[in-house]
């Protein structure tokens, strides 16, 4: 699985396409919070076109596990994606996960844009 950590920016920068079946990119994933949990109160953008088949609700499960506490202030999550229902499940994951919203974007450049807009709306800290 290929990443980019934007330190200033504060995004994490995911690309689950090269990482293949769900079990690699839940392992990876999980792998790369254990060593920086801060990532978790950060804001991502996960890359998942063409998205896997293999992903299942137990997958998502084992994630949240492994998640750490909630951020203080409501992060994102963005799918850049072009599946039409890929936002069904991130309607999910908001439950899944405290304090943590999961959008859908079409490009990475959306994806940038989406992330600058909810952080116009966060409180100053």
């Amino acid at each position: 699985m290929r990443y980019e950590i934007d330190e200033q920016a504060r995004i994490l920068q995911l690309d689950l396409v090269s990482a293949g079946a769900a079990d690699k990119v839940l392992e990876a994933t999980v792998s790369l919070i254990a060593g920086r949990p801060e990532l978790c109160s950060w804001d991502w953008i996960v890359e998942c076109e063409p998205m896997t088949d293999d992903a299942t609700v137990d997958h998502l499960a084992k994630l949240a596990e492994a998640w750490g506490p909630p951020p203080e202030v409501e992060a994102v999550t963005v799918f850049v994606t072009r599946d039409r229902l890929l936002y069904l499940w991130a309607r999910v994951l908001d439950f899944q996960f405290v304090r943590r919203q999961h959008l859908i974007a079409h490009d990475l450049d959306s994806a940038h844009l989406l992330v600058k807009q909810r952080r116009s709306r966060r409180p100053a800290r």
